[in-house]
């Protein structure tokens, strides 16, 4: 993560309320390819930020955070009907975030997906 990249995600100045973060990715839903190019610059910070810690922690290797980044967003993009609006945006970016990286550990054999929930919440 860049030095610009963490003081973005550690900043509230421009990050965007989850009610807007979940606008944006109604316009996405909607077609706006712009919109899907800055909801891609508002949630990367926090994507980077999470699958960093991941790095930090020793489950992943610093040249996978982009690619774990970018599959955590098509994920997003490819099941907005999983948004609960209960919820908070950024909660489900990370259930999103968690689960990609468990199905990328599960697949790279580096952890057994015996009992999911279990290692879900260890992680």
């Amino acid at each position: 993560m860049t030095e610009g990249d963490r003081a973005s995600c550690l900043s509230t100045d421009e990050r965007l309320a989850n009610e807007a973060l979940r606008a944006l990715m109604a316009h996405v839903v909607n077609g706006d390819r712009g919109a899907s190019r800055r909801l891609f610059a508002k949630v990367m910070p926090l994507l980077s930020a999470f699958y960093e810690g991941q790095v930090q922690a020793g489950r992943i290797r610093p040249e996978q955070v982009e690619y774990l980044v970018h599959g955590a967003f098509k994920a997003l993009l490819d099941n907005p009907a999983d948004d609960n609006p209960g919820q908070p945006f950024r909660a489900w970016l990370l259930d999103i975030a968690r689960a990609t990286l468990l199905h990328h550990l599960h697949a790279n054999a580096v952890v057994p997906l015996l009992n999911p929930p279990d290692i879900l919440w260890a992680i």
